[in-house]
């Protein structure tokens, strides 16, 4: 049954990784497309490379700053052209402010509008004015029309409210199609730069909440193949990683579609340089008589996907950080974790005293099945005796097997059942420490100074190898010796290594469970070898050493405590006589 239990754990954590990594985490900087501008946005696009130079010219960039970031928008397109997170938390490799926007051609600015059926040249340039220090506003005119697009920073961090008007005072009717677009370039080498069981930390993927819990969720290659369009219920749409997202939200309204893209861009389709993900809110066609205005609001959200700014931002943006199948439980305990940290001061320490407090919470579940396997451990003896005798026939060993569980009132189910009850928590718990951007460049101890980022010296993923490879060494299993080997050595390397390249922050999670699962399971048994010794019976031989001796079967003790107990009383008498 130990093995069954061991099959299973490694299921459960094979099942919680696998779900962890359909999500990857975060971009480290800017980097700019190399190919020749192929996409829709650029089809319209006409000027030469020296009209493009001398429109590049005249562009002017105005700045918003709040106590979050240092963003700045250019008068060409009223485009975003960099966001800058402030707080030491948020810093390059090179201890630069990190930067989200990640593309730096104006087709591809991110947090931009598309106004289709205006008539706004391909070189028309915005006039823009800094309102003040958190609003800008950008301003277009032109056959008869007049749009103002006003850009604020929120209350909340991280928000970005864009609001456009359009006038009409053209002395027609005219129809048009507001867009609202961003984008976001990793380079193929950023994007396949992760190691054996951890994907790239610059791996993105689009998503597009269309309402009723129908989020959509593509990675970078999805996009490039099929792309993505919905049109029911559109909540937002946005690029987003593990750790940091660039979104658009409706609000006051509905838009019409979502649509999510993705192309290759340089070298050859096997051979590309990277990879340029295009997401954009299409709202339908506003017909406006002369002398008419429509007016349009969104919310971009650009920023680190902490759940607390999520949740100011409202709008379902919490979509952005993908929990996985347990997101309520998973919900619950990045809670907890940010609760505890407020007190200790220290994520790693809130990391240890939350795999304790689910330990305690689990307590009863978990000591029924240790007691299970405490009890399938007094059966040790009887266990080797059949594997020996029917070492080659492995029906009479399984019913030889189950023929002294019953004999002996041993249920091998009830250990596994506590076990597949926790399941949904341990998954729960391992994509809340996944996706936590709370872990971030936030350090423990001594070097592990992000537990975000993988051991670097694999001092904690070589104590999950350890710590599992005693925990074996004291489980009771019906397998044969070549397979106890195998769960006793093999697996631990296979863990192990797998854990090397996750990061610090789940390592010491596992560290930190099976330590208490090791005293757990050593005070159980303590406490059962205490209880079996006092109630078995006492074995009496004969003082003559010659006298009748008992047999093997009477000597066949249901306690192995029995039997080590038996054998000093042995040598005593054999003195006295």
């Amino acid at each position: 049954m130990s093995s069954s239990r061991q099959l299973l754990l490694i299921a459960v954590l094979a099942a919680a990784v696998a779900v962890t990594f359909m999500s990857p985490p975060e971009e480290e900087g800017a980097a700019e497309p190399a190919e020749a501008p192929t996409s829709e946005a650029e089809t319209a696009r006409t000027l030469t490379d020296d009209e493009r130079a001398a429109r590049q010219a005249q562009e002017e960039r105005f700045t918003l700053e709040t106590d979050e970031f240092v963003a700045e928008f250019s008068n060409l397109n009223t485009g975003l052209v960099s966001l800058r997170l402030k707080g030491d938390k948020f810093r390059d490799p090179n201890g630069e402010p990190h930067q989200l926007v990640t593309t730096d051609q104006e087709a591809y600015y991110a947090q931009q509008i598309d106004l289709e059926g205006l008539p706004i040249d391909d070189d028309a340039v915005w006039e823009g004015r800094q309102v003040d220090e958190r609003t800008l506003r950008f301003e277009w005119r032109g056959s008869g029309f007049t749009v103002v697009r006003q850009i604020q920073a929120g209350a909340g961090p991280y928000q970005l409210w864009s609001t456009t008007r359009v006038v009409n005072r053209s002395g027609a009717e005219s129809t048009h199609r507001l867009s609202h677009r961003t984008y976001h370039y990793v380079s193929a080498e950023s994007e396949g730069g992760g190691m054996a069981f951890r994907p790239s930390t610059t791996a993105s993927f689009g998503i597009c909440d269309h309402g009723e819990d129908e989020v959509e969720r593509a990675t970078t290659t999805d996009l490039v193949e099929e792309g993505g369009e919905y049109t029911d219920n559109v909540l937002f749409a946005g690029i987003a990683d593990s750790y940091f997202a660039n979104a658009i939200a409706v609000t006051g309204g509905q838009a019409e579609r979502c649509v999510m893209r993705a192309e290759r861009r340089g070298g050859t389709i096997d051979d590309y340089q990277g990879s340029l993900l295009d997401v954009s809110l299409r709202f339908p066609e506003t017909t406006l008589p002369d002398g008419d205005e429509s007016i349009t609001r969104v919310l971009g959200y650009v920023g680190p996907t902490d759940r607390s700014a999520l949740r100011a931002a409202g709008h379902s943006l919490t979509q952005l950080v993908d929990l996985g199948w347990f997101s309520f439980i998973a919900n619950g305990f990045s809670d907890l974790l940010s609760f505890i940290q407020g007190y200790v001061g220290n994520w790693g320490l809130a990391i240890i005293l939350l795999t304790l407090m689910v330990k305690l919470l689990f307590f009863p579940i978990t000591f029924k099945s240790m007691k299970s396997m405490a009890r399938m451990r007094h059966l040790k003896p009887q266990m080797d005796a059949i594997n020996e005798k029917y070492a080659d026939d492995k029906e009479a060993k399984g019913a030889a097997v189950m023929a002294l569980y019953k004999k002996e009132g041993v249920n091998p189910v009830s250990g596994c059942l506590p076990m597949l009850m926790q399941t949904p928590v341990w998954i729960a718990l391992y994509r809340s420490l996944s996706t936590n951007i709370e872990l971030y460049n936030s350090p423990f101890v001594w070097y592990w100074t992000d537990l975000s980022s993988p051991d670097p010296y694999f001092v904690l993923p070589a104590f999950v190898g350890i710590l599992m490879h005693i925990q074996q060494r004291f489980t009771p299993n019906a397998m044969d010796s070549q397979q106890a080997k195998i769960l006793m050595y093999v697996m631990p390397l296979v863990i192990g290594g797998f854990m090397l390249f996750l990061p610090a922050g789940l390592c010491l999670y596992m560290v930190t469970n099976s330590t208490l699962t090791m005293i757990q399971q050593r005070a159980i048994y303590a406490q059962l070898d205490k209880e079996v010794a006092q109630t078995a019976p006492a074995l009496e031989p004969e003082d003559d050493e010659d006298g009748p001796q008992d047999s093997p079967e009477k000597l066949t003790p249901s306690s192995s405590s029995a039997t080590r107990r038996s054998l000093p009383s042995r040598k005593k008498r054999k003195a006295r006589g």
